[in-house]
């Protein structure tokens, strides 16, 4: 069976949901430029955070976090 026939076959086992899933997932959006993605980000409202929040947001950023070389980075990611 050649690898089209196998991969024709997976898919026409995949339920609706999944099949939507896997289109999304191989869709590949336009190229955006910078001055694009300058523009589209300037446009999105800032999110409102409570105080309690941003407490908590700076003090994990204070806290010193592990150290992993780039290896074991991507050991961990599966790279």
């Amino acid at each position: 069976m050649s690898d089209l026939d196998r991969l024709h076959k997976i898919i026409d086992a995949l339920p609706p949901q999944q099949i939507l899933a896997l289109l999304t997932l191989l869709a590949s959006p336009p190229p955006m430029s910078d001055e694009e993605f300058a523009r589209r980000l300037a446009m999105v409202p800032e999110e409102e955070v409570d105080e309690e929040t941003t407490t908590r947001i700076f003090a994990a950023e204070a806290e010193p976090g592990e150290v992993i070389s780039q290896g074991e980075l991507k050991q961990r990611l599966g790279l």
